[in-house]
């Protein structure tokens, strides 16, 4: 078990020195000082959340969106999320390939 965590833990180390995921921890620190920022993307969560708890209402949808493209008009969070999509899709990468991999393995023979 031991060694499956070494190789999990070479994984993670793997990602953690990719240009992006460096790039996405620095966008987000950037992102901390910028007070208004920080409000807009607080103002989105709890809107989703409304949104949710509302059963949907087209009215907290509209505000929502709304929001949201304000949110996309702004240049440091439409690029960390560029660079936080490239990581998750690295840490999606490797789940599916275990996934795969397993289910292969144990369904051979099925």
């Amino acid at each position: 078990m031991e060694n499956v965590n070494k190789e999990i833990d070479d994984l993670v180390d793997y990602i953690k020195n990719t240009d992006d995921y460096k790039k996405c921890i620095k966008l987000k620190d950037q992102m901390k000082d910028n007070s208004e920022l920080m409000s807009l993307i607080d103002e989105v969560k709890n809107l989703q959340k409304q949104y949710i708890k509302s059963n949907y209402d087209l009215l907290i949808k509209e505000e929502l969106d709304k929001k949201n493209k304000e949110l996309l008009e702004i240049p440091i969070y439409v690029l960390y999320n560029k660079y936080l999509n490239n990581v998750n899709y690295m840490i999606d990468y490797i789940n599916n390939s275990l996934n795969n991999y397993f289910y292969e393995l144990l369904n051979k023979n099925v």
